[in-house]
């Protein structure tokens, strides 16, 4: 009797790990989406928005990714 209670404890635990690896797969591609570079515009003195730290293809990029984001 003792070893079936050890057996069915083993499946919930194997069961209970395949999970979260699934749905890491898949937060891992999400995450391989987004920029490395956070280049969030901003407003500025005298009328300036953007973000005077990127490059205007890293700021093409991060646009890009936050109009897939934010679903416009």
């Amino acid at each position: 009797m003792s070893r079936v209670i050890i057996c069915i404890a083993v499946a919930i635990v194997v069961a209970t790990l395949g999970a979260p690896a699934e749905a890491h797969g898949k937060q891992r591609g999400r995450l391989a989406e987004i920029p490395l570079k956070d280049c969030t515009r901003f407003n500025g003195r005298w009328g300036y928005y953007g973000n005077p730290w990127c490059t205007p293809a890293e700021q093409l990029r991060w646009d890009r990714w936050d109009a897939r984001r934010t679903g416009h």
